[in-house]
């Protein structure tokens, strides 16, 4: 019965014909053995659709895993006319900062002012770093647990934290926001709390492993409490931003495939 009222909704949605969408799931299963059934709860999510008030969570799981596999092989989103050029064709975005940094002060001592033109050279990197670990975050539990993710899957010591920070945002509304997502609220630190919900999705598709990302985060939130407390960074902690800025990057650009398929598959 769960099923049907699944489907129904779903073909609501999508207003097609019942043989409209089992072209959908015969495609799917194509690149993925599966039945037809599944196929169904796979294109209800992809569309909006929230599994678990049609079915029990062991097979919601299951067909998060289904999405995983598509997502991760090299056929795994259904086609769409460009697909593939599209992913191919996927450019890494530049960020350039100005190197010109002078500035004068009638109080602060020479010394600072050095200390502030390194760590503008820092900064930037920090900033990249963690926005594109929360982007990370947001995009793969997206497309495991559909867009209200937050809200079905966020730890709720995490969700009442975030709660409570957004309410002050609301209080003082004369400053912006601090973010435009509830991720966006997290302390860096808290961030290694929601890949551990998806870590069996995403190691080693994505990661190498949890404890992997963990550290990086660990070590680098460290330094980012130093720059954001406007102190100065010793140049070992320098060059160790810059080397798990590295690995963060490197990590990403090689499953950049892989990411650009989830992308795709979230495109409507």
């Amino acid at each position: 019965m769960a099923y049907k009222e699944l489907r129904t909704a779903l073909l609501d949605k999508l207003n097609i014909s019942p043989q409209a969408l089992n072209k959908q799931c015969h495609k799917l299963i194509a690149i993925l053995p599966m039945t037809i059934e599944d196929a169904t709860y796979v294109i209800a999510h992809r569309n909006g659709i929230r599994l678990d008030k049609y079915v029990d969570e062991e097979n919601v799981g299951k067909i998060r895993e289904f999405i995983l596999k598509l997502t991760t092989t090299s056929s795994g989103v259904p086609k769409r006319a460009g697909s593939d050029a599209a992913v191919k064709n996927i450019k890494p975005r530049v960020v350039r900062i100005g190197s010109d940094i002078e500035y004068t002060d009638e109080i602060l001592p020479q010394k600072k002012l050095k200390e502030a033109s390194e760590m503008a050279q820092v900064f930037p990197k920090l900033y990249v770093l963690e926005n594109s670990i929360r982007e990370f975050i947001k995009l793969c539990m997206t497309n495991l647990y559909g867009a209200d993710w937050w809200d079905t899957q966020a730890p709720r010591e995490l969700r009442d934290d975030v709660s409570q920070k957004m309410g002050r945002d609301k209080k003082d509304s004369w400053h912006q926001r601090r973010g435009s997502h509830p991720v966006d609220y997290l302390d860096m630190i808290d961030l290694p709390r929601l890949v551990s919900k998806i870590q069996q999705f995403i190691v080693p598709n994505i990661i190498p492993n949890y404890e992997w990302f963990k550290q990086l985060v660990e070590e680098v939130y460290k330094s980012r409490c130093v720059v954001c407390h406007m102190n100065p960074l010793e140049e070992n902690n320098i060059n160790s931003v810059e080397v798990k800025f590295n690995h963060w990057r490197n990590q990403m650009n090689g499953k950049k495939d892989i990411i650009a398929r989830i992308s795709l598959a979230q495109t409507p």
